[in-house]
C-alpha cells in the first residue's frame, strides 16, 4: 500500500481486482435467497398486457401509469414482446445493470482523481453492499436508474471539471445523459437543477446551465406530452402519495442509512468542502457529487415520507456516488499539510475507513449469507418460478382466485403484485381496484399532496390544533377511500389482516355499506390464522 494506491502498480493488476469485484457481486446476486419482489409484478403485468395486445395498462381499458420507471417499463415490455419469462429475465437484466454500475463507479472514481486504493475500495464497497445486491435482483428499476445516475455524473465531471486541460469529455454526452435519469424515476428530474445550479455557481456559466436544461426540457417535455395523451396525467400515479409529515419513518430510515455507511463517514465530504486548502476544481467535483446524493436520495426520502419497505430503496441509487464522495473527501483531507492530514494519509486511517464502510455490508451478509448447499431449492427454483412456492400467501391467494373468482369480476385488493400477474398469465380476466392506490387513480387522487395540504389548512382555519388538523384529515381521507372502493361495487373485497389496523382498512371494515352488502366467506390460508379475509358481494343485499 502506497500513497498512490494498493497492490501492484500495473494497470492489469488493477483491472484484475475490478474483475474480482464484479465476480463477487454476481456471485452474491445469484446465491442470496431473496423472495420475489412484489412490486416488480406490477411491471410484469403491464408488460404482459402490452405484449398480448391489451396496451400499456394494468386493467384492460384503464390507462393509469402505475409504474415509476418509464425506461425500465420499456425494457420489460421489450422482453415480454420477445416471449421471455419476466420473473426470470427481469432480475437477470437487473443484475447485469448492477454489474455495469460497478464499472461505471470505477470510471467515475477515475474521473474525479481517486487513488487506486480509493477507487477500488469504492467499487468493492458497492459489490458487497447487500441492499444494492438485493435491489439489483428485485426486477425493479433501481439498478438501471442507478447506472444512469452514475454515467450522467461521470460524464458531467469529465466535461466540466477534467483532471487535465483539453481532456474533457464531449459536452453533448454529458447534456444528454440527464434525460435518461429523468426517465429512470420521477425524482431523477432533480438532477437537472443540480447541474444547472452548479453551472451558475461556477463563475455564472449561464450557457453551461442552458446546455443541461434545454435537452432535459425537450426530452422530458416530449415524454410529458406522451404521458398526458396516454395516461391523462402529468405525473405518474405512483408519485402522488408524497407525505413529508411521516418524519418518524423517513428520519429513522435516514439514520439507519447513515449507520449502515459507518456513522461518521458522511462527514468526510462535508469537512473536505469546508477545507479552504482544497483546490477549486476538487471542491467543485466533490460538491457536485454530494449535492446529487442529497437531492436525489436524502431530500426525496424526506419529501416522500420514507419508503414503506426496508432496504434503503431510495438511497441505493446514489450509493455509488456516496461511496466515491466519501473516499474523495477522505483523500482531499489527507492531501494537505499538518498533523491531521498526515494522520488521514496513513495506512491505518485507510484501513479504519475501509472497516467502517465494510462493517454494515458484512453484517447484512452475515445475517443473509449466500446459499451454496441447497441452492437449487432455496434460490434457483423460486427465482425460475415464483409460483412454485405454494406456501406463500400470494400464491395461495392467486390459486384461490383462479379457482373461485369468475371471469370479468372486479376485485378490491391491496397487493397488486404476483396475484394480478398470475391471473393475467393464466388468461383469467379480472379487474382490480387497488385499495392502496398505486395503480388506482381514484384512490391515489384522494392522497394527492396538494389535497392533503388543502385539508390541513382548512382544518387549521377552523380553529383546530396542528395535531387535530392532521388527525381529522387522515380520518377523512380514510373514509373517502372506503367510499370510493364501495361505490364501484367490487364483486370481491380482500382485506389483509396485517393491515386491519391501517386507518383506511378500518374505515372500510366499519363502513355500513360493507356490512350490508358483503359477507365474509373465507380466510386464507384455511385452517390457520388468516393472512387475508375474503368478502363477497351479495347478489341481493
Amino acid at each position: 500500500m502506497t500513497a498512490g494506491g494498493f497492490g501492484p502498480s500495473s494497470r492489469r493488476a488493477e483491472l484484475c481486482v475490478l474483475a474480482a469485484a464484479l465476480l463477487v457481486f454476481c456471485f452474491l446476486a445469484v446465491t442470496i435467497a431473496l423472495p420475489a419482489e412484489e412490486d416488480a409484478f406490477i411491471y410484469y403485468r403491464y408488460a404482459w398486457n402490452w405484449a398480448h395486445g391489451h396496451g400499456l395498462v394494468f386493467n384492460a381499458g384503464d390507462a393509469v401509469e402505475g409504474f415509476s420507471g418509464p425506461l425500465w417499463m420499456a425494457v420489460l415490455a421489450l422482453l415480454a414482446g420477445l416471449g421471455l419469462d419476466l420473473p426470470m429475465a427481469a432480475p437477470a437484466v437487473g443484475i447485469a445493470c448492477g454489474a455495469a454500475t460497478l464499472v461505471a463507479t470505477y470510471a467515475l472514481a477515475r474521473k474525479v482523481g481517486l487513488s487506486r486504493f480509493g477507487r477500488l475500495a469504492a467499487v468493492w464497497g458497492l459489490a458487497l453492499s447487500y441492499p444494492f445486491v438485493m435491489w439489483s435482483r428485485s426486477g425493479l428499476e433501481t439498478p438501471f436508474y442507478s447506472l444512469a445516475i452514475v454515467i450522467a455524473c461521470a460524464a458531467y465531471v469529465a466535461a466540466e471539471y477534467p483532471l487535465r486541460d483539453g481532456h474533457g469529455a464531449r459536452f453533448w454526452i454529458a447534456a444528454a445523459a440527464p434525460v435518461v435519469v429523468c426517465l429512470g424515476r420521477p425524482e431523477g428530474l432533480l438532477l437537472v437543477p443540480v447541474m444547472a445550479t452548479d453551472r451558475l455557481a461556477d463563475r455564472r456559466d449561464y450557457a453551461g446551465a442552458l446546455r443541461y436544461v434545454l435537452p432535459a426540457a425537450v426530452g422530458y417535455g416530449g415524454y410529458l406530452i406522451w404521458r398526458f395523451v396516454t395516461f391523462h396525467s402529468l405525473v405518474p400515479n405512483t408519485s402522488v402519495k408524497l407525505y413529508p409529515l411521516l418524519i418518524e419513518r423517513s428520519g429513522s430510515q435516514f439514520l439507519g442509512y447513515v449507520l449502515y455507511l459507518g456513522g461518521l463517514t458522511l462527514a468526510l465530504p462535508i469537512l473536505a468542502l469546508l477545507d479552504d486548502r482544497c483546490q477549486r476544481a476538487e471542491r467543485r467535483r466533490l460538491g457536485f457529487l454530494f449535492a446529487v446524493v442529497c437531492a436525489l436520495s436524502f431530500f426525496f426520502n424526506f419529501a416522500a415520507g420514507g419508503d414503506y419497505r426496508l432496504g434503503f430503496r431510495y438511497f441505493v441509487p446514489t450509493l455509488p456516488l456516496a461511496l466515491v464522495a466519501i473516499w474523495y473527501g477522505f483523500e482531499l483531507l489527507g492531501g494537505g499539510q499538518g498533523r491531521i492530514s498526515r494522520l488521514l494519509s496513513s495506512t491505518g486511517a485507510r484501513i479504519a475507513l475501509l472497516a467502517l464502510l465494510f462493517c454494515g455490508p458484512l453484517v447484512f451478509l452475515w445475517q443473509s449469507p449466500p446459499k451454496i448447499r441447497g441452492w437449487r431449492q432455496q434460490v434457483f427454483e423460486p427465482w425460475r418460478d415464483p409460483f412454485s412456492e405454494t406456501s406463500h400467501w400470494g400464491v395461495q391467494i392467486a390459486l384461490w382466485m383462479d379457482a373461485h373468482v369468475p371471469p370479468h369480476s372486479v376485485v378490491a385488493f391491496g397487493q397488486m403484485g404476483r396475484v394480478p400477474y398470475y391471473l393475467a398469465r393464466r388468461g383469467h380476466d379480472v379487474t382490480f381496484i387497488d385499495t392502496l392506490g398505486l395503480i388506482d387513480r381514484p384512490v391515489s387522487q384522494i392522497y394527492r399532496f396538494d389535497r392533503k395540504l388543502k385539508d390541513f389548512l382548512r382544518e387549521l382555519g377552523a380553529g383546530k390544533s396542528v395535531a387535530q388538523a392532521l388527525e381529522t384529515g387522515r380520518q377523512q381521507r380514510a373514509n373517502r377511500v372506503a367510499e370510493s372502493i364501495l361505490a364501484r361495487r367490487p364483486d370481491f373485497i380482500l382485506i389483509e389482516t396485517a393491515l386491519e389496523d391501517y386507518r383506511m382498512m378500518k374505515a372500510l371494515m366499519e363502513n355500513p355499506q360493507l356490512k350490508a352488502a358483503y359477507r365474509e366467506i373465507e380466510g386464507l390460508p384455511p385452517g390457520k390464522p388468516p393472512y387475508v379475509r375474503i368478502f363477497v358481494r351479495d347478489s341481493d343485499p
